[in-house]
């Protein structure tokens, strides 16, 4: 069996401070890192942020989408020209290409602790609403330049045309008009979003709550939820993706996760465990202790996923777009199987 991913605890993993300038600061866990090195798709890190502080300047990505879920504390969200305060349970999700700049600030007393997810792409543009700046990653990770230095596609060419003829002209980046398309998608709140229960045969029943659905709608690339499976039970069999990386960071209670081959490991709040796309490795969460247990559960929403459940020999195939999407991977067939 390849390796299996092992829990770790969020506490085990040393802040990281991040502070080059007196009114932004924060420190973080980047608990993806350390649980699975830098190969991933998602980053999940706990950040803290000090009273009086801002997160970053505010800002927007072009090609990432970002998350973020209060633990406890308050913070102010800067989205656009709104601001939004959130607390524990609280839920943001900033879809990629939406341009409307974010940020956090802690305009209370005391520190405020949050999840922040999202998704790492080498190539990503990300703009700076305040100062007009853009980010382009592939260049390097300070390649900043100034949105107002704009320059025509064929400017400093040598074109051939005659002296003092201008080729053909190009419209103007209007950011204004562009922002103003943009209607942001504001926060949620825990309290807002119904429980959906989990009613499976025996073993595998709880309720759940959907935070991006509820922000966003379906058009997501990365789900955030809350699973809670009742004592004794499970919300899912063991399973594994071989497109969409998965993770959980627990809530409350104690939570047994449930590997290949009968392994399992407890885990307690604070407790993470990323399972990479691909890794042939079938798990799933038991609440074993004797009250609530809830975990976060982040997950990529890719539809042409193929989802396996090694206990029972079958296979899922999204991209089929049909309800009826699950078959026996012991009925295989040769590729020329049944043709003339």
């Amino acid at each position: 069996m390849p390796d299996a991913p092992k829990p770790i605890a969020a506490e085990s993993v040393p802040w990281t401070e991040w502070k080059d300038v007196p009114n932004f600061g924060i420190r973080y866990r980047h608990l993806t890192l350390a649980g699975g090195g830098e190969d991933y798709h998602v980053g999940v890190s706990i950040e803290e942020l000090p009273p009086g502080m801002q997160t970053a300047p505010a800002h927007y990505h072009i090609f990432e989408e970002e998350h973020v879920y209060m633990l406890e504390g308050t913070v102010t969200l800067r989205l656009g020209a709104d601001r939004y305060t959130m607390q524990a349970g609280d839920y943001a999700c900033f879809p990629a290409g939406q341009m409307a700049g974010h940020c956090l600030i802690n305009e209370s007393a005391a520190p405020a602790r949050y999840v922040i997810i999202g998704e790492n792409n080498p190539d990503e543009v990300c703009v700076y609403t305040d100062t007009d700046k853009v980010l382009v990653r592939a260049l390097g990770n300070r390649a900043l330049f100034d949105m107002g230095a704009l320059r025509t596609y064929w400017e400093g060419e040598k074109t051939g045309l005659p002296p003092g003829q201008r080729p053909p002209g190009e419209a103007a980046l209007d950011k204004a008009k562009a922002a103003a398309a943009i209607k942001p998608k504001p926060p949620v709140r825990a309290a807002d979003i119904d429980w959906f229960d989990q009613d499976g045969p025996p073993g595998f029943n709880g309720r759940g709550k959907h935070f991006t659905q509820k922000a966003v709608g379906e058009d997501y690339r990365v789900g955030v939820m809350i699973e809670s499976p009742h004592p004794g039970q499970r919300m899912a069999p063991r399973h594994y993706h071989m497109l969409e990386e998965e993770q959980a960071l627990i809530l409350e209670g104690e939570i047994t996760l449930l590997l290949d081959g009968g392994a399992g490991h407890v885990m307690r709040p604070g407790d993470y465990v990323c399972f990479p796309a691909g890794l042939k490795v079938g798990h799933s969460f038991l609440n074993s202790g004797h009250g609530p247990a809830s975990y976060l559960m982040i997950g990529e929403h890719k539809a042409a996923d193929v989802c396996v459940y090694p206990d029972s020999n079958k296979l899922a195939v999204n991209a089929l777009r049909v309800r009826e999407n699950v078959f026996d991977m012991g009925a295989v067939r040769g590729y020329w199987d049944g043709e003339r």
